[in-house]
């Protein structure tokens, strides 16, 4: 669930945010700089994985934090009340929360499950990763395209269906 969260903001979100919003260029920008700074978030909390552990609760929340960052980003590319580069502070958080409930959830697996099952589980846990990408990739072109039809923004990939 968290990283459909994260790749739906990365692939349909953040690509339809930009100064001003109109401007290819500063969207292209805007998309660049986020994707750099969420990268250094993911690197900052998956170095951490060592350091800590984080409880099972925490790891069901952090999930549930990076849904609302997905809202806020959707209702702010949509409705610009927050629209500048401090934007930037909360594309590192969607990376620290993304770096970190991959480490803690890999960790808490190898710490948590029956030898004989943590292969299995291990490998379970790597096809969901993918299977959200997936569906966040494919949600995202119509979710970017509903953005740029909100914003009068031409050349979405598809139609938004609503």
């Amino acid at each position: 669930f968290v990283y459909m969260t994260e790749y739906i903001m990365q692939a349909g979100v953040w690509p339809s945010i930009g100064f001003p919003v109109t401007s290819a260029s500063a969207r292209g920008q805007f998309y660049h700089y986020a994707n750099w700074t969420y990268q250094v978030g993911v690197f900052v909390s998956r170095s951490s994985g060592n350091m800590f552990t984080v409880s099972l609760t925490m790891l069901w929340v952090m999930p549930m934090l990076q849904l609302v960052n997905l809202c806020l980003f959707w209702l702010i590319s949509v409705h610009h009340f927050w629209y500048d580069y401090s934007l930037l502070i909360m594309c590192f958080v969607v990376g620290l929360l993304g770096g970190g409930v991959y480490v803690q959830g890999y960790n808490r697996i190898n710490a948590d499950m029956p030898k004989e099952l943590r292969e299995f589980a291990l490998s379970s846990a790597s096809v969901a990763d993918s299977v959200g990408i997936l569906v966040a990739d494919i949600s995202s072109l119509f979710i970017q395209s509903c953005i740029y039809q909100r914003n009068g923004i031409d050349g979405a990939v598809v139609n938004c269906p609503l």
